[in-house]
C-alpha cells in the first residue's frame, strides 16, 4: 500500500483534498440554505397563523356586537311584553269595574221593576208575590 501512496503524485493529493474540501463546503453551504429556506417558510407560516388569528378576532368582534344587539333586542322585547302584561291588568281590573257597575245598576233595576210592580194596582203578583201574572 505504501507503494501506491507513493506512485501517486503530490498533486493528485492535493486534488483529493481540494474535491474533499468542496464537498464539505457544498453540504454546509446546502444545509444552512436548507436551514434559511425551512427558517423562512416558519416565518411565512407564522405570519398566515397571526394574519388568520386576526382575521379570527375581526370576526369574533363583529359577532359580539351582534350578540350585544340581539341581547339589546330581547331586553326591548321582555320590556314590551312586561308593559303590555300590565295593560292588560289594568283593562282587566277596567273590566271587572265595568261589570260590578253594570251588576248593581242592573240590580237596582229590578229593584225599581218589582217596586213598580208592587205599586201599580193592575199588576197582579202570584203566590210568591214576586212575579207577575
Amino acid at each position: 500500500m505504501e507503494n501506491i501512496m507513493s506512485d501517486i503524485q503530490w498533486w493528485v493529493w492535493v486534488l483529493i483534498a481540494l474535491a474533499v474540501v468542496v464537498v464539505v463546503v457544498a453540504a454546509l453551504s446546502g444545509s444552512r440554505a436548507a436551514r434559511r429556506k425551512k427558517e423562512q417558510a416558519r416565518i411565512e407560516h407564522d405570519e398566515k397563523q397571526r394574519e388568520k388569528a386576526a382575521m379570527l378576532r375581526e370576526d369574533a368582534a363583529h359577532t359580539s356586537v351582534d350578540v350585544k344587539r340581539r341581547e339589546a333586542d330581547a331586553l326591548a322585547a321582555a320590556a314590551d311584553a312586561e308593559q303590555a302584561r300590565l295593560a292588560a291588568d289594568e283593562l282587566e281590573r277596567q273590566a271587572q269595574e265595568h261589570r260590578a257597575e253594570a251588576d248593581r245598576t242592573r240590580s237596582a233595576v229590578d229593584e225599581r221593576l218589582v217596586e213598580a210592580d208592587r205599586v201599580d194596582p193592575d199588576v197582579q203578583l202570584d203566590a210568591d208575590r214576586d212575579h207577575r201574572s
